[in-house]
């Protein structure tokens, strides 16, 4: 029996609900800090040239603020990394992070079906329960962004450059509503 096709603006979203889910079960499984690591470096140059390849400025920064880790600047179209960090797994966090808020934008708005939103909740206080917090501490005008944007930072980073991919790979003629993924 065939499927009936999707809404335009539905068919993306449940494609990001397929690679959310997926993290759920993924930050399950352990992994070594070498391996970490070395995923991490080449997950932060790979998230680099793709931001660059869409206009996307990514720079480093002494930012000042206190607790400031990097911002996304719609207006530039450009990311700043602070010089706080200590690890690649903190610079490739906050550069995933500020990467969703261009991927919201690529969008024209939320990224994520509100159905898992909860569930995102929970996977965020279990797996990071100081992003939880920290989360809010946010206006609620801004949480759902910042939830997006916290629960996509701790996805595995090849998820994290399939999502920037099908958010803001596309030329915008080209258009995310007749975007049909693959049903299962």
């Amino acid at each position: 029996m065939e499927r009936p096709p999707a809404l335009p603006g539905r068919c993306c979203r449940r494609r990001s609900l397929e690679l959310l889910l997926a993290l759920v079960l993924s930050l399950l499984a352990p992994i070594t800090a070498a391996a970490a690591s070395d995923n991490h470096w080449w997950a932060i140059d790979r998230l680099r040239q793709q931001l660059s390849a869409h206009g996307v400025q990514v720079v480093q920064r002494n930012c000042g603020q206190q607790g400031l880790q990097g911002l996304y600047h719609r207006p530039s179209d450009t990311i700043v990394i602070c010089r706080v960090h200590d690890a690649p797994l903190a610079v490739w966090n906050t550069l995933a992070h500020e990467a969703t808020h261009r991927m919201q934008v690529c969008l024209g708005g939320p990224i994520t079906d509100p159905r898992h939103r909860p569930l995102m909740l929970t996977a965020l206080a279990r797996t990071s329960p100081e992003e939880w917090r920290s989360l809010q501490s946010y206006p609620a005008t801004e949480r759902l962004s910042e939830l997006e944007a916290r629960y996509t930072a701790q996805l595995p980073p090849e998820q994290v450059l399939q999502l920037f991919e099908l958010y803001c790979g596309r030329r915008p003629s080209q258009g995310l509503a007749h975007f049909t993924p693959p049903l299962p």
